[in-house]
């Protein structure tokens, strides 16, 4: 591995992750005639939101902690990047979701009503808080809670890289064993107690205590930890320049992923979910990090890097684009699902590409350079304080 190397094949994963929840939504009723593990691939697609949250938490140490394990740069400054990468294209799919939230919410309920939940919802959505409370988690444009929670791990990691202390050698190995741990136990505890009644637990289950340990900000956090673990020694082995190939362990990982989705229906969804697979990520990322052979070198073609910088506007515009292919049906014949599936797909990826050109990165840097006053008080007043 080159010092300094490249993270390019991990912006190409991100890709894929994202492509897996679309299909995991939307492409579901295609795998009637389908073989059974692909099946259960596609079926899966929900867990690889959590392949988001240890990459998530592996980025940040890379970019934000030294081999020491302090955090450069300053809190408001962290903050302010954060909230000019994600929110954008979070606002953007908002405003795209409204008219079709609005829509359901008049036809069930009487128009005060309607109001009260729509403010309460819009509300706590704007604020990113919505993954907080289990029946508004996914209320308006469903998969906006994982910013949510991802809003939080912003919140807490200025705190968790000052505090953290990651361990060397066989003590990292086991203290990622006990975060994993940690990341289980909420689901483990859910199977056991069944607060929300007797199963089956599968996709399809429903119920407060449920929503609430999907969606729970807390209850993920062990992934994301997992991550930052896993970021900070990465960089120790990238400046101490003694980093081997990560050709098996990105195979390692990529394989035990795939075969976890495949074998999804087994496992106990709670679980699945949720950290049982964080290993298997981590692996992945890790890998791919060192470079990951040829897998990484796949990853790392410029088209799937394009394709993985735009991820996160695929991942957020997957529904506002749906509505569009509904609102279609009536013009064109969609009664396939395979056409109505590819028309989706021929729409959303070109605009996640647009949306990532046109709105995500000029937009990044005018926030920025919008909270620039902000950044620079707070860079003035530690200087007042260290001097004073």
């Amino acid at each position: 591995m080159k010092s300094g190397g490249s993270l390019d094949a991990l912006t190409g994963l991100r890709f894929y992750a994202a492509l897996h929840v679309v299909l995991f939504h939307f492409a579901v009723p295609c795998m009637d005639d389908a073989p059974t593990w692909l099946r259960h691939l596609v079926g899966a697609g929900y867990a690889s939101v959590g392949v988001f949250f240890v990459l998530s938490g592996f980025v940040l140490a890379y970019n934000y902690v030294s081999a020491d394990g302090a955090m450069r740069g300053g809190v408001r400054a962290f903050w302010s990047a954060r909230l000019a990468r994600v929110y954008p294209v979070f606002l953007l799919a908002f405003v795209l979701s409204a008219p079709p939230t609005m829509g359901r919410s008049l036809a069930v309920n009487v128009p005060a009503t309607a109001a009260l939940k729509l403010g309460s919802a819009g509300m706590a959505t704007l604020l990113l808080l919505q993954a907080w409370v289990p029946k508004l988690a996914l209320y308006w444009n469903p998969p906006g809670w994982s910013v949510a929670v991802e809003a939080f791990f912003y919140a807490v990691f200025p705190g968790l890289a000052r505090r953290l202390r990651t361990p060397r050698g066989a003590g990292l190995v086991l203290a990622l064993a006990g975060v994993w741990g940690l990341g289980l136990i909420p689901s483990l505890l859910y199977l056991w107690l069944q607060p929300d009644g007797p199963g089956p637990f599968d996709v399809y289950a429903s119920g407060t205590w449920l929503t609430a340990l999907k969606f729970s900000p807390l209850a993920r956090l062990p992934e994301f930890l997992l991550g930052v673990m896993l970021g900070v020694a990465f960089v120790r082995e990238r400046e101490a320049a003694t980093a081997c190939s990560g050709t098996w362990m990105a195979l390692a990982g990529a394989g035990l992923l795939v075969a976890g989705f495949a074998a999804g229906p087994v496992l106990p969804y709670p679980l699945m979910h949720n950290a049982l697979l964080a290993p298997a990520s981590g692996l992945l990322v890790y890998g791919l990090a060192r470079g990951g052979g040829l897998l990484g070198r796949l990853l790392s073609r410029p088209l799937a890097v394009r394709l993985g910088g735009a991820s996160y506007a695929l991942y957020l515009l997957q529904y506002p684009v749906s509505e569009v292919v509904h609102s279609l049906e009536s013009r064109l014949d969609l009664s396939s699902p395979w056409r109505w599936l590819g028309l989706l797909m021929v729409l959303l990826v070109p605009a996640s590409l647009a949306v990532h050109h046109w709105v995500e990165t000029p937009w990044r840097s005018r926030v920025r350079r919008a909270l620039q006053p902000w950044v620079e008080a707070d860079g003035a007043a530690k200087l007042s304080a260290s001097q004073g």
